[in-house]
């Protein structure tokens, strides 16, 4: 698998940005319109996000503008793949939140960045991996081949992957050794997990993160890349979310994830077109 990406991705390189591209939102449009899950799933989430009645014209073409962002996001991937880490560091032209960076690295006690399925989420971690390696927990997938490939791609930009499901013991080992854990923190999980205000209505999601954030009194950073029409990309750093240790633990934990939710939330209103969630985040969006 691994030496397929590579043809493609070298083959990506000859290819006009126009076509690569063009083919790239035609297959978004065409998944968007024969996917009813998708659509549905994409339809309800960008309701809420954008406050609006699921009928109403502009949630369909921000939830259709997201499908095909994650087309284009693919395209980009086998760019990212091909780039090394100071060609990549070329095209990032602006850090908005850059003293928020500062302040999570100065320390060297270590800490948690926190990202979402949003933008390009691959290189938001090779970011933060530029002086030292970060520990990033990867899905499991069925295929020992796909599991291979990811993990060699997140290696090329200093990521080292632990594997869901025998995760929580190597993060604590990561963060008791001070380096930098790496999850997603936006994955539903209805009917379990922590209930979390996000974009003004209940949703549940697994408080991992944030448990993990008070266990090790460790600092937890948001952040997120954002891929320009031009091929460019600007990276955003939130404020960084030091856990209330004065509360008791489950107050701190239920206060640590309402923090890193509002920051995912800040996040995804820069560019609520490439926040690529096809799973219902809301059991009740606005209707």
């Amino acid at each position: 698998m691994t030496t397929l990406v590579t043809v493609a991705a070298h083959a990506e390189r000859w290819i006009p940005g126009f076509i690569k591209f063009g083919i790239a939102r035609a297959i978004g449009v065409a998944v968007y319109w024969l996917n009813p899950r998708i659509r549905q799933n994409t339809d309800s989430n960008m309701a809420v996000v954008l406050n609006l009645p699921i009928t109403r014209p502009e949630v369909r073409k921000l939830a259709m503008a997201s499908v095909i962002a994650y087309a284009e996001h693919l395209v980009d991937f086998l760019r990212n793949y091909r780039l090394s880490t100071d060609e990549l560091l070329r095209q990032t032209t602006s850090m908005e939140g850059f003293h928020h960076y500062l302040e999570f690295q100065s320390r060297n006690l270590g800490g948690i960045l926190v990202t979402a399925h949003f933008g390009n989420w691959e290189w938001c971690g090779g970011l933060v991996s530029l002086d030292k390696p970060t520990y990033a927990v990867a899905e499991t997938f069925g295929s020992r081949s796909v599991n291979a490939f990811l993990h060699s791609v997140r290696a090329r930009k200093n990521i080292r992957s632990i594997q869901m499901g025998n995760a929580g013991k190597e993060l604590l080992n990561t963060l008791r050794r001070g380096e930098i854990a790496a999850l997603l923190a936006d994955r539903p999980t209805p009917g379990k997990g922590a209930i979390v205000n996000f974009f003004g209505k209940p949703a549940q999601l697994p408080d991992s993160v944030a448990r993990l954030a008070v266990r090790t009194n460790s600092p937890v950073l948001v952040g997120g890349v954002i891929r320009q029409r031009d091929g460019t990309y600007t990276a955003h750093a939130m404020p960084v979310i030091y856990p209330n240790l004065d509360l008791p633990t489950k107050e701190a934990v239920a206060e640590t994830m309402q923090e890193i939710i509002w920051a995912i939330e800040s996040l995804i209103r820069k560019a609520p077109n490439q926040w690529y969630m096809f799973r219902k985040m809301w059991t009740e969006p606005y209707t």
